[in-house]
C-alpha cells in the first residue's frame, strides 16, 4: 500500500473526528451502563417483591395449617371428652346392674338360709314326731 501524505491540518481534522468519535462511544458506553443498572435494579425490586410475595404466602399458609391443626385438635379433645362421659354412663349402668344382682344374691342367700333352717326344724320335728309314735306303739329301737 502506498502510503499519502496527509496535512497537518487534516491530521488535525482526523484526531478531533476520532475523538469525538470516542467521546460518542464513550457517551453510549454510559448510558448502556445506566440502562444495564436501572434493569438490575428493577429485577432486584422484582425479585424482592416476589420472595417477600412468597414468603407472606408461605407464611400464610403456615397459620391456616397451624390454625386447622388447632381446630383439630380441639375437635378430638372434645370428643376424647364426650367418648368418656358415654364410657363413664356405661361403666355406671354397669355398676348399678352389679349392684342389683348382688341385692338379688344377698335376697337369695338370705332366702336359701331361711328354707335351710325351716327344713332343718321341719326335718327335726319330723323325727321327733316319728321317733314318738315308734315308741308309742312300743317298737323299740334296736339295741347293739
Amino acid at each position: 500500500m502506498a502510503e499519502e501524505v496527509v496535512s497537518k491540518e487534516q491530521f488535525n481534522e482526523f484526531v478531533k473526528r476520532m475523538e469525538q468519535g470516542f467521546h460518542h462511544v464513550d457517551q453510549r458506553h454510559n448510558d448502556l451502563l445506566a440502562t444495564i443498572n436501572q434493569r438490575f435494579d428493577q429485577v432486584d425490586q422484582r425479585f424482592d417483591q416476589r420472595h417477600s410475595d412468597l414468603l407472606a404466602m408461605m407464611n400464610q399458609r403456615f397459620d391456616q395449617i397451624d390454625q386447622q391443626r388447632q381446630e383439630d385438635r380441639q375437635a378430638m379433645m372434645q370428643q376424647r371428652q364426650e367418648d368418656r362421659q358415654v364410657m363413664m354412663q356405661h361403666f355406671q349402668q354397669v355398676d348399678q346392674r352389679l349392684a342389683q344382682h348382688e341385692t338379688r344374691l344377698m335376697s337369695l342367700e338370705n332366702w336359701m338360709r331361711t328354707t335351710f333352717v325351716t327344713l332343718s326344724i321341719v326335718a327335726a320335728g319330723v323325727a321327733a314326731q316319728l321317733l314318738y309314735t315308734l315308741l308309742r306303739f312300743g317298737l323299740k329301737p334296736p339295741t347293739p
